[in-house]
């Protein structure tokens, strides 16, 4: 396997000998996805995590433990550095998933959004030596399950969830960073417009850039021979929100079928740059 599993004792200890062997399926299931799907996927697509790293071992490893309830998994960048630079370092290469999701079918979802921010501190901060803008960095892991297949069944996916926190609270600004639901969501549903509209390939050539953040995003346009600022962009996007309508022109709607029923109510001011 590629993927190292650690997991709380004290929370392991407290579970019954069946819970214990459903976990023991759902951690066996979870690494044999990560070894035939996500790892490929989303290294083809967007490039290496630090391999062999900080430990010099190849191998990926995933702590799993008790986080307040509403957290599906986090990323410590510190944790690729030595104790010398990051003094709270595991020195590996290294995600976390919230233990109470173990039995969630979004799972392997939380699972790849991670694994991007593991190839994003490789792809930026070691490799370019910048730091990528939050925003950014969490919309493209968001796209992560997208490409992956996993929303295609739209009930019940991390998109739904995403899309509805965002409907929640369609007023927040998409580029500053507050870690709220709806930022996720707000920055979710521009990934998804980004990928109809442009492909994936908008998003992993932002990456592989010097560049971060808006100027990032420019660039990997202008890759692809289109001479639109972000500004235009973010309108385009705005007015999808608002419109959601293909026969209004190609740029104001989703493509994706889950979203096709996406509208936000034109009476509210949403989504300040």
């Amino acid at each position: 396997n590629i993927l190292y599993f650690y997991i709380e004792k004290k929370w392991w200890e407290s579970l019954t000998s069946q819970e214990q062997n459903d976990i023991r399926i759902a951690i066996f299931d979870l690494g044999e996805e990560f070894r035939n799907r996500i790892y490929p996927v989303l290294t083809s697509t967007f490039g290496s995590e630090p391999k062999p790293g900080i430990d010099r071992d190849e191998r990926i490893t995933v702590l799993i433990h008790q986080m307040r309830q509403d957290a599906g998994g986090y990323f410590n960048s510190g944790d690729v550095y030595s104790r010398l630079q990051a003094p709270k370092s595991n020195e590996r290469e290294m995600v976390y998933l919230s233990a109470s999701r173990l039995g969630s079918p979004n799972l392997k979802s939380f699972l790849a959004h991670e694994f991007l921010h593991l190839i994003t501190v490789n792809q930026k901060d070691l490799l370019r030596r910048v730091t990528e803008e939050i925003w950014l960095n969490e919309a493209r892991a968001e796209a992560a399950p997208t490409l992956l297949g996993y929303d295609e069944i739209f009930q019940g996916s991390n998109l739904e969830t995403r899309m509805r926190a965002f409907l929640e609270n369609p007023t927040l600004s998409l580029t500053e960073w507050l870690n709220l639901k709806s930022d996720y969501g707000a920055v979710n549903l521009f990934a998804q417009y980004l990928i109809d509209h442009y492909g994936a390939k908008i998003l992993a050539d932002s990456l592989q850039s010097s560049k971060v953040g808006i100027a990032s995003l420019e660039a990997a346009l202008l890759r692809q021979g289109v001479s639109k600022t972000f500004d235009q962009l973010f309108s385009d996007f705005a007015i999808t929100l608002l419109l959601n309508d293909c026969s209004l022109g190609q740029r104001y709607c989703y493509l994706n079928q889950g979203l096709k029923n996406l509208k936000v109510a034109p009476t509210i001011y949403f989504l300040p740059r």
